[in-house]
């Protein structure tokens, strides 16, 4: 027997009822008012409540602000322009020199951000204009598929080019 204040619950009836919103009706409790003795009979639901973080990109800042070390109106304008056009497994497709095209933003200014953010583990060069974005520092969506994404991720590293991206090579 439950007691709460003034109501003690004497019976329950069990019945299940789901709808698409995860809302159950899982029964009718009869509690009885000890003031009055009236019997009280009322539907006990339950609404079950899942990944509340879905549409909300997670950005850990200051991973980021310490790869770039400073931060100028060029560098967060490539950064926004990577988070805004990365798909939903983190993946942004782009060459240094569509980047900078894209953002306007200086060929060498977006070699050097990239080369940083690439050192301190922010992003992942796949292949030629393919870069994939650790969700461990940025991600879009819940907790089982930002452990996916962080799971291929991982898996990327022994496939990752270089750190010195080609086109500085040739520049040097």
């Amino acid at each position: 027997m439950i007691t709460l204040g003034l109501l003690q619950m004497i019976t329950r009836d069990r019945l299940e009822y789901h709808d698409s919103m995860n809302t159950r009706i899982t029964g009718i409790d009869r509690w009885i008012n000890q003031q009055t003795g009236e019997i009280i009979e009322a539907q006990t639901i339950a609404r079950e409540v899942k990944e509340v973080d879905i549409g909300f990109d997670k950005l850990w800042i200051g991973h980021i602000l310490e790869a770039i070390e400073e931060v100028g109106n060029a560098k967060v304008k490539v950064l926004f322009w990577l988070l805004k056009n990365k798909d939903a497994n983190n993946l942004v497709k782009g060459s240094v020199t569509e980047i900078a095209a894209a953002t306007a933003v200086g060929r060498a200014t977006v070699a050097r951000l990239m080369t940083a953010l690439r050192k301190a583990d922010v992003v992942r060069l796949e292949c030629n204009g393919r870069w994939l974005i650790n969700p461990a520092v940025v991600f879009k969506g819940g907790h089982d598929r930002r452990m996916n994404v962080l799971i291929r991720y991982k898996k990327s590293e022994q496939q990752e080019a270089p750190i010195e991206l080609p086109e500085q090579k040739q520049a040097a």
